[in-house]
């Protein structure tokens, strides 16, 4: 009985705990990596200077915005001798506020770019054999210099000198970042931005699609904002995490079955005290708090045992190195472990609420016992 508890509700507290990590470390990705909003041109080309700047004045006066960068970002291709991929490149101009907003992921080398360097996503360097003071070779194809001969790429050796590691999978396997010089001689474009990305202080940030309509009212009509964080996403690992807390708190409930059988025993074993104290003018409420409260002691140690069961668990999973999460599938490519009081809180009320009722269920049946009958055997 106490080892059904303990395992089911180890189980229950490990796979919440585990949760709880993946949800709050995917979240953290999610406002620490990107924008949480975006400000366009109203126009299907890029955001001019004097409008970015013009857009920035205008920026400074809420509070609420951490920093506003505009950025200039472009598709690529990335060569290592034989080795080929496709990604993002990203370059920041000076802004408001915290500038280099990826820099708490640079893992490797340096957060600073200049001229000539760049710094490339772990996935990426892992899949083109790069490390840090390796060379790569960027090609951005020219649709304005197509010749006899076929398309007429921009190209530029740039030095590795940082690597990105966020854990984000589609960010590290496609993401560099260089100088801005070095983009628009690439792109071909002189002037101009893509957008100007916005990241808000901490306690609005799940409030970035309001603020983006808010944004897009007051920053007129040449420019439009657009919310970047998938609060959807968020939402949904939020459903599934209670998902899995339900379907598990059923393991508790089929441990309460070990523990329905076990009363039974006990009042079985116990039928020549009962007798005594029902002769003794004992009620049967008296008789059944005598013996319900000493399993009731013993099923709540058992459900703070399975806890801490629970929590040596999720810590041998986390630091394990057999497994690790596929990030083309959930996202991000490492599990995390956090203990929230209220989930464990909840889990000791939901468990100890169980066992109470399939202590209680059985200890009906002294009400049936007559006295007679059990002195007879006795």
């Amino acid at each position: 009985m106490i080892l059904g508890i303990v395992i089911s509700v180890g189980i229950l507290t490990a796979a919440l705990n585990l949760f709880e990590g993946y949800e709050r470390a995917l979240k953290s990705v999610l406002l620490d990596s990107f924008a949480h909003i975006r400000v366009y041109g109203a126009g299907a080309g890029s955001l001019p200077d004097s409008l970015a700047e013009a857009t920035l004045n205008r920026l400074t006066a809420f509070p609420e915005i951490k920093s506003a960068v505009p950025v200039l970002n472009s598709s690529l291709m990335a060569q290592n001798g034989s080795k080929a991929r496709s990604g993002l490149m990203q370059a920041y101009a000076k802004g408001i506020g915290e500038e280099a907003i990826h820099a708490k992921y640079v893992t490797q080398g340096s957060a600073q770019v200049a001229a000539g360097q760049v710094i490339v996503g772990h996935y990426l360097a892992r899949d083109l054999g790069l490390a840090l003071g390796d060379t790569m070779l960027v090609s951005f194809p020219r649709l304005d210099l197509i010749t006899p001969l076929g398309l007429y790429p921009n190209q530029r050796s740039l030095k590795v000198t940082g690597i990105y590691n966020s854990g984000f999978y589609e960010y590290d396997r496609s993401l560099m970042i260089g100088s801005l010089a070095d983009l628009r001689a690439l792109s071909g474009l002189a002037s101009g931005f893509s957008n100007i990305e916005l990241r808000l202080q901490n306690a609005y940030a799940d409030d970035a699609q309001n603020l983006a309509a808010k944004y897009d009212h007051l920053l007129g009509p040449y420019v439009y904002a657009a919310p970047v964080v998938n609060t959807t996403l968020l939402s949904m690992v939020k459903m599934q995490k209670w998902l899995i807390f339900i379907v598990f708190s059923f393991l508790v409930l089929i441990a309460g079955i070990n523990v329905i059988s076990g009363v039974l025993t006990q009042i079985l074993d116990k039928r020549n005290e009962i007798a005594v104290l029902k002769a003794l003018g004992a009620a049967p409420g008296t008789v059944r708090n005598i013996l319900g409260s000493q399993i009731t002691l013993v099923c709540l140690a058992s459900v703070i045992l399975g806890q801490l069961f629970g929590f040596l668990l999720s810590w041998l999973i986390v630091k394990q190195n057999v497994y690790k999460l596929k990030g083309d599938v959930y996202f991000i490519d490492r599990l995390e472990l956090y203990v929230s009081p209220f989930n464990q809180a909840l889990i000791f009320v939901v468990a100890a609420l169980l066992i109470l009722l399939c202590v209680r269920i059985p200890l009906r049946r002294i009400d049936r016992m007559r006295t007679i009958d059990l002195l007879r055997n006795t």
